[in-house]
Formats: C-alpha cells, sequence, structure tokens
C-alpha cells in the first residue's frame, strides 16, 4: 500500500470511538478525502493540532484496498488554526468557507485553484483583512470556478459586451444576465455598486502585505450586494 503527502486544510472531524476520529481534509494533490485517525483524543497525541478544523497540514496516509476511508498514518503541523480561533467572527466565517468547500467539490477531485483559493482565504482571514470582502471574494471565485457565476459583463441576449457602468439586469433562472433594453420588464436590476465590487474581486487578489487597508477597495454597500447575490447563486448550487 503505498503512502500518500499531500498539503491539506482540515475541514472537520467527527468521533468514530472513544479516542479516534474520522478527518474530512481537502487535500492539494487529492481533493476531499476521508480518513480515520487513530488516537486523535489521547493525552499527548503525534497528531496534536494538526487535525483541528481549519489546520493547514501536511498529512501521510495509506489506503487499502476496497475501502472508502483512507487511514492517516502521520501529520506536520504548517499553520495553526489557533489565530483564527481568537476571534469569533473570523472563525465563523472560516467555518463557513470549509463548510462551502465541503458542499461544493465532490469526493477525490484534485481542484488546485480551489486549494490556492481556500488558503489566500484563511490566510487573508488570519491577516485582518476587512471581513465581509474576504467573505464575497472566496464566495464569488467559488462560484465562477464551479461554473454557476454568469458573465456579468456580457449581455447573453444580444452579446454586447457591458462596461461597469452600463446598467444591466440578473434574468429569471439567476444564470443570466441581460442589458437593460434586452432584459427590460424581466430580470432583476443589479446594483452599479455591486457590479463594482465584483469587478474588483476577478481582477484583484487579496493581499496583506501592506496592511489590512487594500488599496483601492471597493465600497461596502457594494460588498454587501454581492454577498446577497451570491446566496442566491449558492442556494440554487445546492438544490441541484
Amino acid at each position: 500500500m503505498p503512502l500518500h503527502e499531500s498539503d491539506s486544510i482540515i475541514l472537520k472531524t467527527y468521533p468514530l470511538a472513544e479516542a479516534d476520529r474520522i478527518v474530512v481534509f481537502f487535500s492539494r494533490d487529492h481533493g476531499k478525502l476521508r480518513g480515520v485517525a487513530n488516537g486523535v483524543g489521547k493525552p499527548g497525541s503525534r497528531f496534536g493540532a494538526s487535525l483541528e478544523p481549519l489546520a493547514h497540514s501536511r498529512v501521510t496516509f495509506f489506503q487499502k484496498e476496497n475501502q472508502e476511508l483512507v487511514r492517516i498514518r502521520s501529520t506536520e503541523l504548517i499553520d495553526s488554526p489557533m489565530r483564527l480561533l481568537e476571534d469569533y467572527d473570523r472563525a465563523m466565517a472560516a467555518s463557513q468557507v470549509a463548510d462551502m468547500v465541503d458542499r461544493f467539490l465532490p469526493d477525490r477531485d484534485a481542484q488546485d485553484a480551489v486549494f490556492r483559493l481556500f488558503r489566500l482565504t484563511r490566510r487573508s482571514l488570519i491577516q485582518g483583512l476587512p471581513l465581509e470582502l474576504v467573505r464575497g471574494y472566496f464566495q464569488t471565485w467559488m462560484l465562477r470556478l464551479a461554473g454557476v457565476l454568469p458573465d456579468m459583463f456580457e449581455c447573453s441576449a444580444c452579446r454586447r459586451r457591458l462596461a461597469p457602468g452600463d446598467a444591466r439586469v440578473l434574468m429569471p433562472g439567476l444564470t443570466r444576465v441581460a442589458c437593460r433594453q434586452c432584459g427590460r420588464g424581466e430580470g432583476t436590476p443589479v446594483p452599479p455598486a455591486a457590479v463594482d465590487a465584483l469587478r474588483w474581486m476577478m481582477t484583484h487578489t487579496l493581499d496583506a502585505r501592506d496592511g489590512p487597508a487594500l488599496p483601492a477597495a471597493p465600497d461596502a454597500g457594494g460588498v454587501r450586494h454581492v454577498l446577497q447575490l451570491n446566496k442566491l447563486w449558492m442556494d440554487r448550487f445546492l438544490e441541484r
């Protein structure tokens, strides 16, 4: 049975026996996996905090033939989740990010872009970037990578490219955007501030090297509009 090693972020754990756990982890090389870790709950466990939810760890595991769960042999903690857990709101936001990854991704489907997005979001929460902006950024890119986010900058009817200041509407079904002329009387207008915030998220990255104040960050009201739109798209995806 070959051993596999991969950078991973722990999504959640379940009790299995008195001291054992089932661990759901998102690995960079193998996608989302579920594995058994023996002895996690024992005092002085060799795993330490490396299998705590939201820990960034290097996980070594193997899989027995005809068994769905992998066996976790050892771990190396890369970045502890403790700094996230010091702030309730940021801990809750990180938990929501982990839950979205768990619910959106199938098992054993390696997606490097999603792993890098998750790692960036986790780091941005730790570094103190604006909470709603980080949540909106992660959700928007997750929806885009999942193929759920419609093109907000092209009319789905006449195929005209829409500039940031152009009026547009979200059509019924939430899968298409139209210009004001093509969507007259049918769609729901998209607030200009939401368009500006989405454009910023599509063209910038979260970067806290210069401190928690991002240059040219979008308006907070626009970010809140994006969060409202994202909830509609997420609900639609999860209803499939």
